[in-house]
């Protein structure tokens, strides 16, 4: 019950929000739920502009077109998020605890434990009535299967996406494995106290029970950050087996679990069925972008369909990438905006074995082993999209800021220009980009540049365009967004920011922690921070931790203007 009151009461409080994205949306009122092949609209054809284009072989070519508008500004309804930076309460809300979960995250946990703890021990004994907790857990089944679906319909209602809400899911699971834990302990307690212990445990639903305790405490094991990080085809091989035998298993320890489990299966089927839907057989084309040792991914069967910071899910089908290769799916994020020419581009950071061989791939095809052609052609599977920012709509916003760490540009590169490419949909006035990555050679792009550690490198012979400048020192984010703020006042909008982090861990928690001691005084004066994070750990395929490399950071200013 607990959970259906937060769910109803963050539906409520969302409301509003959702109803200004549909009046704002209507004409692509079911954009990010489905890839498909559109027709471009004149507004998202390549016009003459800036094109970002590191290198020859692979490129992070950006069409931005020109910021000149001569249409008059049509404003588009603007409903900011209730926990918006703006009032020293919100700030607090934001505030980071434990592994980097936010006060909101950690006062959710807290409520839902104590909620399933007075269900399952109030006014009872474990030792005595150790039954009551065995159904308190089975009541959890649905939740958890409906916290970890991609097509999450909690998340449609809270206006998140479904990573969003994975956070309750592993809490969830927790709670099930202890319930169900102290649910068999209290029975053994019982039985031994009657010396009966081998007796019982021969009854048929008996087993049955603890073949799920088993399946449980395993995906428990199998769950920690060690694992997921470390081995995650592991953690997905035993999650998958693990919850179809405990399920099987609850239903053959007691006939009264069957509802639960029926509920859970429907739920898990649904969810299956539309990544079915969702999902695309095309082909792709493999380019490498060896300065940021990314595989660059190109579907231009695929141009429409998506949001900005959205994401997808990527099976590559080739015997390149080895038997067990072709059966991994990945996520990346979305790096284009949509109904462009270029279609679906996707950045895949060679960390691992599965994107080292991508890459491996397109280097291969490109130097002409794998047939005499300057860029390889592939089948793939793409999957999505996923995620993204929800209910927000960032060119309803007068600024926009964007924090990101190495490959992590994909967000910002799809954001900027679906920024750009609204034309006079939007009220943003400042665009500003923050990019750490190790080395400054693939910055043909940049305003001003940051390096953070000691180098024997000289720079004399690297050629920076007009307005760059290199400095040593790692940016000082809190400088940056006063600067920012400034520029958003001089322009005397005051729709509130939109600030978002793509990175490592590390890097959301030091935005985070800026952003909540910022002036408060500075955030009424622009109309509140919305704060977004895309964080992913160091061993992602989409990352470079700043924290570990030699740092460069560039602020992308020149969309700094009153042309929207």
């Amino acid at each position: 019950m607990f959970i259906l009151v937060i769910i109803f009461v963050f539906s409520v409080l969302n409301a509003p929000r959702t109803l200004v994205y549909i009046a704002n949306n209507r004409s692509d009122l079911f954009q990010g739920y489905l890839l498909r092949s559109g027709t471009q609209s004149g507004t998202h054809r390549s016009p003459p502009g800036v094109t970002l284009q590191p290198t020859e072989k692979g490129s992070l070519e950006s069409t931005i077109p020109s910021l000149e508008s001569t249409t008059a500004l049509k404003q588009p309804w603007h409903f900011p998020m209730h926990f918006s930076l703006r009032h020293p309460a919100a700030s607090f809300m934001q505030y980071r605890v434990l592994e980097n979960y936010t006060a909101v995250q950690v006062l959710l946990m807290a409520g839902y434990t104590a909620a399933v703890f007075y269900a399952a021990f109030y006014g009872s004994n474990p030792f005595t009535d150790p039954s009551r907790s065995g159904w308190v857990i089975a009541s959890q089944i649905p939740f958890v299967y409906a916290l970890a679906t991609k097509n999450n319909l909690i998340g449609l209602l809270v206006g998140v996406g479904y990573e969003k809400l994975n956070f309750l899911h592993r809490h969830v699971g927790r709670l099930m494995v202890i319930g169900a834990n102290v649910h068999a302990i209290g029975y053994i307690y019982q039985w031994s106290l009657a010396g009966d212990v081998s007796q019982q445990i021969s009854q048929p639903y008996i087993r049955w029970g603890i073949v799920t305790l088993v399946c449980l405490d395993l995906l428990g094991f199998f769950s920690i950050r060690y694992v997921r990080t470390k081995t995650y085809n592991l953690f997905f091989g035993t999650h998958v087996v693990g919850l179809i035998v405990a399920l099987v298993a609850a239903c053959y320890h007691q006939q009264a679990c069957v509802p639960y489990v029926i509920a859970g299966s429907v739920v898990y089927g649904l969810d299956h069925i539309i990544r079915a839907i969702k999902t695309r057989f095309t082909t792709a084309t493999l380019r490498t972008i060896p300065e940021l040792g990314l595989t660059q991914v190109d579907i231009p069967s695929l141009n429409t369909g998506w949001r900005a910071g959205q994401h997808v899910r990527l099976r590559v089908l080739s015997a390149a990438m080895g038997l067990w290769g072709m059966t991994e799916v990945h996520p990346f994020t979305v790096a284009s905006a949509t109904n462009t020419e270029e279609g679906l581009v996707l950045m895949c950071k060679n960390t691992g074995n599965w994107t080292g061989k991508l890459y491996e791939m397109a280097q291969a095809t490109a130097s002409g082993e794998q047939g005499q052609k300057p860029e390889g052609r592939v089948k793939v599977m793409v999957e999505g999209p996923y995620g993204g920012v929800g209910d927000i709509t960032i060119p309803n916003y007068s600024g926009a800021m964007f924090i990101i760490g190495g490959s992590g540009v994909t967000f910002a590169l799809s954001a900027v220009q679906d920024l750009v490419l609204a034309g006079d949909r939007s009220r943003t006035r400042v665009i500003e980009v923050i990019w750490s990555i190790p080395d400054p050679v693939p910055i043909d792009f940049a305003s001003q540049v940051f390096y953070t550690r000691s180098t024997t490198r000289s720079f004399e012979g690297l050629l920076l365009p007009p307005g760059i400048t290199l400095a040593p020192g790692r940016p000082d984010i809190g400088k940056l967004l006063d600067r920012f703020a400034t520029s958003m006042m001089g322009k005397g909008d005051a729709h509130g920011a939109f600030v978002a982090v793509c990175g490592p861990t590390s890097l959301a928690k030091d935005v985070a922690h800026t952003l909540r001691v910022f002036d408060v005084n500075s955030k009424k004066a622009i109309g509140g921070i919305q704060f977004h994070e895309e964080c992913v750990c160091s061993t992602s395929p989409r990352i470079i931790n700043p924290r570990l490399t030699n740092k460069f950071s560039c602020s992308l200013e020149s969309l700094d203007g009153d042309c929207f």
